[in-house]
């Protein structure tokens, strides 16, 4: 367990480098044990070691989490362990048809908006039994944009549409 830094999350973690983190999501994965992960900006609220990235790996049932630290955006495992969380096509650009609520359309303008004045951004994707979520058992979108007060979005399901138009704005895709 980290014993040398103050953790601004509310779990015990475990730090590891990035092979380890890619072993541990690949094998929780493989045995279809429940996990998943969360890339923690410099500035984030939850961050355990504020000036770095973090990339949060929380194997649930395990009852585990793992971090690894990098200087900066770890943007390559993101992109190896989102297809495994998400599904292959978790990046893709899903044609319109369903529409979303005018909260999420205005959440969305919102981080349309940041990502193209480049104010610093995240988010994080909570799952209902996540180790950060305290929305009691919904799906929680939790934005933190510089300068704002963080914005949280509380589903009853899985938001797929709203975090896919998120990720791409999270990957330049648009």
């Amino acid at each position: 367990m980290c014993q040398s830094c103050h953790s601004g999350l509310p779990l015990s973690f475990e730090v590891v480098d990035e092979a380890g983190i890619v072993a541990a999501a690949t094998a929780a994965h493989a045995s279809q044990q429940a996990w998943h992960f969360h890339v923690l900006a410099p500035r984030c609220t939850f961050s355990p070691k504020p000036g770095a990235y973090t990339f949060l790996l929380e194997l649930t049932d395990a009852k585990r989490a793992l971090c690894a630290f990098y200087d900066d955006k770890p943007t390559a495992v993101n992109k190896q362990l989102l297809p495994l969380l998400h599904g292959t096509d978790a990046l893709a650009d899903k044609p319109a048809g369903v529409s979303l609520s005018d909260e999420d359309e205005a959440l969305l303008a919102l981080i349309e908006a940041a990502a193209k004045e480049g104010t610093s951004w995240h988010h994080h994707m909570m799952f209902p039994a996540c180790g950060l979520n305290s929305s009691d058992g919904k799906w929680r979108l939790f934005v933190e944009i510089d300068g704002n007060e963080p914005v949280t979005r509380d589903y009853a399901d899985e938001p797929s549409r709203v975090l896919n138009r998120v990720e791409r704005i999270y990957f330049g895709l648009n």
